[in-house]
């Protein structure tokens, strides 16, 4: 009987029961003055200027590494070197006994025929593609070695995509001490396995005629 009685009195008297329009307008309120007072809080201020001098302090310094690296001249390319470790003996050709300092990204590789190595994800290779890997900073064999400066000329190394995978997986745990935080997060990154078929590298007689000894 009661709750025929409210139902009644708020279809006939809707006005007075908008609880709804009521709290919007509090919250409206109670929003326009936390905006209004939240720039004159100390706190906040305190907060918000931390972080934005943290912010402007990493722009000057990434400004500072740009501005530094315009100023820097690039290495000049010179004539590769070439190294015979034995004047007496010589050195053979053809020799199948190489080895090779390869970089791929922001990393070098020392290679051998078979070899397999895992290196950064490179994008857009399919698995059995064949590549060639130019950058070659150093070859070695059993009689010579050659140095690059930067790279060594008529020299490559080919290599077969295995694998477009992921690494296996870290953990990155963080812990916060009588502050009852802990966070543990999982990773793996993206990585390529790469199989080193071959390599390349042409010794011609301008190469020879730059022959230094070792010893």
């Amino acid at each position: 009987m009661i709750k025929q009685l409210f139902r009644r009195s708020l279809t006939i008297q809707p006005g007075l029961f908008s609880f709804s329009e009521y709290f919007k307008e509090r919250d409206k309120a109670e929003i326009f003055e936390y905006y209004n007072n939240k720039f004159t809080d100390k706190r906040y201020i305190m907060y918000t200027q931390k972080w934005r001098n943290d912010l402007e302090k990493k722009a000057k310094r990434r400004a500072r590494h740009q501005e530094l690296e315009r100023q820097r001249t690039p290495p000049v390319a010179q004539e590769c070197k070439f190294i015979v470790h034995d004047q007496l003996k010589g050195i053979e050709l053809p020799t199948s006994l190489k080895f090779a300092v390869c970089k791929i990204g922001g990393s070098q590789y020392k290679v051998v025929k078979d070899d397999q190595i895992i290196t950064e994800y490179m994008e857009g290779l399919d698995i059995n593609t064949t590549i060639e890997l130019d950058q070659v900073l150093m070859v070695g064999a059993k009689d010579y070695t050659v140095l690059g400066r930067p790279f060594v000329e008529n020299a490559k190394i080919l290599a077969t995509v295995e694998q477009q995978t992921l690494s296996e997986k870290e953990l990155i745990y963080k812990k916060k001490r009588r502050k009852r935080y802990q966070k543990s997060q999982g990773h793996r990154q993206r990585i390529t396995i790469l199989r080193i078929n071959e390599v390349v590298h042409d010794v011609n007689d301008q190469l020879l005629n730059r022959a230094v000894a070792l010893i």
